[in-house]
């Protein structure tokens, strides 16, 4: 009777809690959008009205609509609550401009028409790199700003190499038949060292318990991400845990039990408790959407065979919209649950 009591006193606290994480970080999108307005959009424009057909106009919607807003707006400030302290405004440029064209960068290892071996000294010089077209002008104008308003530049250098050499091993999960063992550590890697290079874009000391944690935490957002992205992964044949696994039980338990090792972490970590609590909150809110997604692979499963053959269905079949509403109500399921667990 006394678990179950707990139980729901847990969850009712997590009811309570919910608004205010969504209401901040609903205030944080609308502010974050903004200052992309203000400060981000007119550097943009000169690169709109003198494109050269290198830029497309979903680069321009993945800066404006995704990783400029997500980046500073969810990450950012994730970061600051557990902190204590918001970000200031060199920060939010910092993460501002270097989110901004995480996802061209992205689009230079997944595209095969793009070079990306010469841009290898550029991380280091970017001063020194001669663009050989409106994207590369774009990144370098960008990365410079972003760098310049940072007091780590040197350490956001460091960690973009690593970055960079992690997206090259990445590769190899194009079409190679890797084990499941080597598909994880590369999708840590790459989650790992991307939440850190966000991290790193604020200016309070980074203690090795957080570096640890943020490494975890990156890893299990990148599998989360992959889970939902199995549709295009199959059709650009890439090797993932979602799309390599044919048992959704069995993925499940794994992202349960990397969601274990992530709250743990963050609990070992040198900060208030009441800041590490709405910490917690923000990643339980963020994460709960990937159980949703699994229970809709689940399903299906059952209803075709025994296993799961991502290969074999439909775009409808596996793409997860968490705009239906049916699908909102039960990721505020999982998130009451996940809270009443780690909370």
């Amino acid at each position: 009777m006394k678990d179950n009591r707990n139980s729901f006193l847990n969850a009712s606290v997590g009811i309570l809690k919910l608004p205010s994480v969504a209401f901040f970080l609903f205030q944080n999108v609308r502010v974050q959008k903004k200052f992309i307005k203000i400060h981000l959009l007119p550097d943009l424009k000169e690169f709109q009205d003198k494109n050269d057909g290198s830029l497309k106009e979903t680069d321009f919607k993945k800066i404006t609509n995704y990783y400029a807003v997500g980046v500073p707006a969810i990450l950012g400030y994730a970061f600051s609550v557990l902190r204590g302290f918001p970000l200031n405004t060199k920060e939010r440029t910092t993460t501002t401009y270097l989110g901004g064209i995480s996802g061209l960068l992205d689009d230079l290892f997944d595209e095969k028409d793009k070079k990306v071996l010469h841009l290898e000294n550029f991380i280091f010089r970017p001063e020194a790199l001669k663009p050989i077209n409106k994207y590369e002008a774009l990144l370098t104008q960008f990365y410079i700003k972003g760098l310049d308003c940072s007091k780590n530049s040197e350490v956001l250098k460091q960690q973009a190499k690593k970055v960079f050499k992690t997206e090259t091993k990445s590769e190899l999960q194009h079409n190679n038949n890797l084990p499941e063992e080597k598909i994880k550590e590369l999708t840590f890697l790459k989650g790992g060292h991307s939440f850190l290079f966000y991290r790193m874009c604020l200016d309070h000391p980074l203690e090795k318990e957080e570096e640890k944690m943020n490494f975890q935490l990156g890893g299990l957002m990148q599998l989360g991400n992959d889970i939902f992205d199995v549709w295009e992964d199959v059709n650009q044949q890439i090797e993932t845990l979602a799309t390599k696994t044919t048992s959704i039980h069995l993925l499940r338990n794994s992202f349960s039990s990397e969601l274990n090792s992530t709250i743990a972490l963050i609990k070992e970590c040198d900060y208030p408790k009441k800041q590490l609590q709405a910490f917690i909150r923000i990643v339980l809110f963020g994460l709960s959407r990937v159980y949703v997604c699994l229970d809709q692979f689940e399903k299906l499963q059952a209803s075709e065979t025994s296993l799961f053959q991502p290969e074999k269905y439909t775009r409808k079949q596996l793409i997860c919209d968490m705009e239906l509403l049916k699908n909102r109500k039960a990721a505020l399921g999982y998130y009451l649950r996940l809270h009443s667990r780690y909370l």
